[in-house]
């Protein structure tokens, strides 16, 4: 694993001096650096085979370009001039790597040449009560000068001994590079620089670029200006891609694995504004935020109270005023509009579509994002966006590959997975409990009804609901016909009184000749109760619908199949004249009896004739 060191510190404290000195490489490379004597953007120096330094502008005015360079760093080498001790950008560089999560820590206290001992060790004092009220109790400081290399070697072994206690940690099994560079190799294509975040990357796979969300391919990779086949968590990367141009590539972006990370403009997190901050964050304040190796505006809405005080967190909605990626608990830099001083930061959550109000009550789950477990994220996410989620979505939701959630989703104690979707198993057990307690009494009221729609099983969200019936159909919990739904194993029974209108019924269509009543007419004639026998009736194959409105008792359609087979034995063809000698009805019933023969293969039209081609006749 390479480690990359980034440069803090204030301007002409000797950052590039001090690069200089350690590898022997300058990192002002524009020309207008040299000519003014200012680092303007970030240079790059190798310090072995395995550690990079990112030099960083220390002028104000340089910022951004500072925040690019250490967006990615896994440790910082603060240099402070002895002549000058702490200035303002020594403040802001340091509130700035607090912000990001930059914890290692080692001070250069450099250009030791210019003063005497004991103004060294009264610097060197304010220093270390200055680093312990910014949360860096106990850093290392080292005395040095980078021109006449006094304490170089020093600095080398504490340098040695920060690289050595940074931790292999890459937990996401996604790629992802944020840009820093980008330029035109002739003959070779555009070529995009950066550190590798997570996992890696081959020569040949595809890689996205967000949040433009266009895919290419990898032509070719180098790490250390040596060509590679793979990059990886820690390196500098130099990625060849293939059909990209330098117009639609720059910093603010990233390239990751396709479809693994997020894109929006509004975004919940946590906002934390710094305790020496000299106001609060106002409700819909602008503000320029640092995502990554960009910067975007954006609005803030606060989610638990109209400001946040100096040294406070809360929740927040960040609405930036163009789409952004970001990965899951992305630490972000945030600065005052005008003038540009950093204010705060904040870890981004998760993009999300609507504005929420202060009292929904699912921040409740939000809050539960700062816990580490896998069960408490997926958990968290299941109930904050209230609908089923696929293990693709939840593996883009937290910025992981797709395989390290297949443990925590196997628990199925925990998580209830259908079709490739899952939701809470407590959630499922309800929601199902709620369908089977409104069929339960619905088929007591009324046990020969023909079931309910599914709005009215439950009032769970809809997604949520669907989810349940159709896992629940699977198993053969309920059944349906259309959207009415029953209990599985429900029998409508009938009681005395029911067998009594049932018999009434059989006897209108026995006394009907083959030309029974429609059942547009049997609905005025019966009360609510017989129709809702007469219905039971068709779902139980009592009657038989022959065609649209019109239905014969299951033994009068024996019958009609009866007589069909006696005249065929006898005669090959029927009319339906002659089928009124068999059947004694008329053209208007007839016609639909001889098609519903047809339909179930027993009778052949040729014409006003009909053959037979049921089974043999004998």
């Amino acid at each position: 694993m390479q480690k990359v060191i980034g440069l803090a510190g204030h301007i002409d404290h000797g950052k590039t001096a001090l690069v200089k000195a350690l590898t022997g490489v300058d990192t002002d490379r524009l020309e207008e650096e040299k000519r003014r004597g200012v680092t303007i953007d970030i240079g790059i120096a190798f310090y072995n085979d395995e550690v990079t330094f990112i030099d960083v502008p220390g002028h104000e005015k340089f910022i951004k370009n500072m925040v690019t360079g250490v967006s990615t760093v896994a440790a910082a080498l603060l240099v402070i001039a002895a002549d000058d001790g702490v200035m303002p950008q020594t403040r802001e560089h340091l509130d700035i790597l607090h912000l990001l999560g930059v914890n290692k820590l080692l001070v250069a206290l450099n250009k030791t040449d210019l003063v005497d001992p004991e103004w060294v060790e009264l610097v060197s004092e304010e220093v270390d009560t200055f680093l312990t009220e910014r949360g860096y109790p106990g850093i290392t400081i080292v005395p040095v000068s980078a021109a006449t290399n006094a304490g170089i070697d020093t600095l080398r072994s504490a340098l040695d001994q920060l690289i050595g206690g940074i931790a292999e940690v890459d937990r996401q099994g996604v790629f992802r590079q944020p840009i820093d560079r980008v330029f035109s190799v002739k003959g070779f294509g555009t070529i995009v620089t950066g550190t590798v975040l997570s996992h890696e990357l081959r020569k040949g796979q595809n890689v996205e670029l967000f949040p433009q969300e266009a895919v290419f391919p990898v032509r070719g990779l180098q790490s250390h200006h040596q060509d590679v086949d793979k990059i990886k968590f820690g390196d500098r990367g130099a990625i060849n891609l293939g059909g990209a141009s330098v117009e639609e590539l720059g910093r603010g972006a990233f390239l990751g694995s396709p479809g693994m990370f997020q894109t929006g403009s509004n975004w919940i997190g946590m906002l934390s504004v710094l305790a020496h901050w000299k106001k609060a964050v106002k409700e819909a304040q602008r503000v320029h935020v640092h995502v990554g190796t960009g910067k975007r505006e954006a609005r803030i809405h606060l989610l638990e109270a109209n400001q946040c005080d100096p040294g406070q967190s809360m929740l927040a909605q960040f609405f930036f005023e163009e789409p952004v990626s970001a990965g899951f608990k992305e630490r972000v830099v945030i600065r005052f509009l005008s003038p540009e001083f950093t204010l705060g930061g904040a870890v981004l959550y998760w993009a999300v579509p609507q504005r929420l109000k202060k009292q929904d009550q699912r921040l409740t789950y939000v809050k539960a994002l700062d816990s580490h477990a896998s069960l408490d994220l997926v958990a968290a996410a299941l109930n904050f966006f209230q609908k089923p989620l696929s293990r693709r979505e939840l593996a883009r939701l937290f910025s992981i590959a797709e395989s390290k959630l297949q443990p925590v989703l196997q628990k199925t104690e925990l998580f209830r997975t259908h079709q490739e979707a899952c939701i809470r198993t407590a959630t499922y057990d309800a929601i199902l409990a709620e369908v089977r307690s409104t069929l339960e009494g619905y088929h007591r009221a009324q046990p020969l009804g023909k079931g309910l729609p599914r709005e009215q099983l439950t009032p769970a969200i809809s997604a949520l609901r669907n989810f349940v019936l159709s896992a629940a159909l699977a198993e053969g919990v309920v059944k349906n016909q259309g959207d009415l739904w029953q209990l599985t194993g429900h029998q409508g029974t009938l009681d005395a009184a029911d067998e009594a209108v049932k018999k009434k019924i059989v006897k209108i269509f026995e006394s009907s000749n083959f030309s029974p009543p429609a059942l547009s007419d049997l609905k005025v004639e019966l009360d609510a109760q017989g129709y809702a026998i007469l219905q039971w009736m068709i779902q139980h194959g009592d009657l038989i619908r022959i065609d649209k409105d019109f239905y014969l008792l299951e033994d009068q359609v024996a019958y009609f199949y009866t007589e069909l087979r006696k005249w065929f034995k006898l005669q090959s063809e029927l009319t339906v004249a002659q089928a009124r000698t068999i059947i004694p009805s008329t053209r208007k019933f007839l016609l639909p009896m001889l098609n519903y023969a047809e339909r179930k293969g027993l009778l052949m039209r040729d014409g006003d004739i009909r053959r037979w081609v049921g089974e043999e006749l004998v």
